[in-house]
């Protein structure tokens, strides 16, 4: 499915909740009693609505020398496609509440490295239109993106739009070398935490989930990443930290265990959007993806403990 906000509801923090924060929790708890239909409605709401964040100055810079055009989807929405570059095509993917311009710190790099370089906003995001979003409609998009250009010498991916990149591949998707970084695997589990900090009940979780599996007709279990990897051969690299508060860095390790050669490395301190920006990552994922290293050489761990 989704998930809602990646800067934070998830990110715990140490020092005691706002006021604002133990009220709405106290209230999802009464509702969760009284009002279960209701609730369920509101979690499914929260968890595949998008949050559009202001773009900052260093994000505008990096998009400032971009080619702009438009991608009709199905049914008429366009989205806008930012190049730059020519020659073998990486596609570049935001997550949840993001934008294409939180991806084009890589734009520069790459081009040097002699790749044209796409990223997008998905509906919902950035400068697109739209409002609800979920995970089989990301990859579904994913899909229509990838058949525009071509078969993709590589994709980068940032939380649900790594999810996203699995499930297409899974659907058949024509990509060569994947770059993930904090890729969730089991988006129940991800409901499930985010009712609970929200201070919903795991029945009104529950009841969410059915809503959203019957909107969708697509059941959760079959959007875990471990059983898509388990028949993939693409070379993937997966960049996730320990202290990562939104997507746990189990999940990582999970894909990338059941990704046949897959490589896992484990960062500290660099949480779930700093680690994007990470000088160490951008260049070990332009070594990746040029096949100047492989999995090995980039100094991962195929089994991190989670």
């Amino acid at each position: 499915m989704s998930i809602t906000d990646p800067s934070g509801p998830l990110n715990r923090p140490t020092h005691p909740d706002p006021l604002a924060i133990r009220l709405t929790r106290l209230a999802a708890a009464l509702a969760s009693r009284g009002a279960p239909g209701l609730s369920s409605w509101i979690l499914e709401r929260l968890f595949t609505t998008p949050r559009r964040y202001a773009v900052p100055a260093h994000e505008r810079d990096w998009m400032a020398d971009a080619r702009i055009d438009h991608l009709e989807l199905t049914g008429g929405m366009r989205i806008p496609l930012y190049h730059w570059g020519y020659g073998p095509t990486v596609l570049l993917i935001h997550g949840m509440s993001g934008r294409g311009s939180q991806m084009a710190i890589l734009a520069a790099p790459l081009v040097a490295a002699g790749f044209s370089v796409v990223t997008f906003d998905a509906p919902g995001h950035g400068a697109a239109p739209g409002g609800r979003f979920s995970l089989p409609e990301y990859a579904q998009v994913v899909m229509h993106v990838a058949g525009h250009l071509g078969p993709l010498a590589g994709v980068v991916a940032h939380s649900v739009g790594a999810a996203a990149a699995t499930l297409a591949l899974g659907q058949g998707a024509k990509i060569g070398r994947l770059v993930y970084f904090a890729p969730p695997e089991d988006m129940s589990d991800h409901l499930f935490r985010l009712a609970g900090f929200l201070g919903f009940s795991t029945r009104v979780a529950g009841r969410t989930q059915h809503r959203l599996e019957t909107r969708l007709g697509v059941p959760m279990e079959a959007l875990r990443g471990r059983d898509i990897a388990r028949s993939l051969t693409n070379p993937l690299l997966v960049f996730h930290d320990r202290g990562d508060g939104i997507v746990p860095f189990r999940d990582g390790a999970t894909l990338a265990r059941y990704w046949p050669g897959a490589c896992l490395i484990a960062t500290e301190g660099l949480g779930h959007s700093r680690i994007l920006r990470d000088p160490e990552a951008l260049d070990r994922t332009v070594d990746f993806l040029s096949g100047r290293q492989t999995g090995q050489d980039t100094g991962c761990a195929q089994d991190v403990a989670a």
